[in-house]
């Protein structure tokens, strides 16, 4: 009796003492393996989620000639806004026959540099707001350009019925932006009073119509006029040189 008293204690001890140090320390050595395992995967996921961004013919410009609605060389002499309307059939016929030249002869080459501007008409709303705010979340994730060109694409083959949330979502999720950082910037209408006061300013300016181009900040009269575009440019280009 005496003895099987004594067995218990001694057992009851030795539970006590808790797991032998060389388990405890295969265990935490898994958990770490783990741990490395997850954060190499983020890693991994991070990486293909910016590689399977499809900038198009823009993934051949330095990436610090991309920022936002901003395009071409930070230090170039020569300023082009371009005020569009996502929805305006002249805007959608300028980036079909004058700016993509324009970007391959002055922006790629570094003499010009791009800006966009939103001014989206009410005559065209509310798809043409929709799809100003969508190509500023565009922004957000450094796809402007790529995205700007979708649009105009889809306006041409469906028009505004090619604007509804859904749908500005799917043509980001295709050009392999974040899909939920873009909806939730979709939904929460994050660039709404941005677009608006971009509409303001243009009225301020005395813009009233779509495309309005502005070469250092002059308007110019006919931007489907490529010589005349061309020259004036080029006139700009020689003066800063001198």
């Amino acid at each position: 009796m005496a003895k099987t008293a004594r067995a218990k204690r001694k057992t009851a001890a030795s539970s006590k003492k808790g797991l032998p140090i060389g388990l405890i320390l295969v265990g935490g050595f898994s958990v770490l393996v783990i741990l490395l395992v997850v954060l190499i995967s983020i890693n991994q996921n991070k990486a293909a989620s910016v590689e399977s961004l499809d900038l198009g013919a823009y993934a051949e410009l330095p990436p610090e000639w991309i920022q936002g609605k901003t395009l071409g060389n930070p230090e170039a002499k020569v300023t082009v806004q371009l005020w569009e309307d996502f929805l305006c059939p002249a805007c959608a016929r300028l980036n079909q026959a004058v700016t993509p030249r324009f970007k391959e002869e002055y922006v790629v080459t570094g003499k010009v540099k791009l800006e966009y501007h939103q001014f989206p008409l009410s005559i065209h709303d509310p798809a043409a707001t929709l799809a100003a705010n969508a190509s500023e979340c565009a922004a957000d994730q450094n796809a402007f350009w790529p995205y700007h060109d979708r649009l105009f694409q889809v306006a041409s083959a469906q028009g505004a019925s090619g604007f509804t949330v859904e749908k500005l979502i799917t043509y980001a999720e295709e050009l392999g932006l974040d899909k939920d950082a873009f909806s939730q910037c979709m939904n929460s209408q994050k660039h709404w009073d941005e677009v608006r006061a971009s509409v303001n300013q243009a009225i301020a300016m005395g813009l009233n119509a779509t495309p309005s181009v502005l070469v250092n900040g002059q308007l110019v009269e006919n931007p489907f006029d490529y010589d005349a575009l061309a020259s004036e440019v080029e006139r700009l280009l020689a003066a800063a040189s001198q």
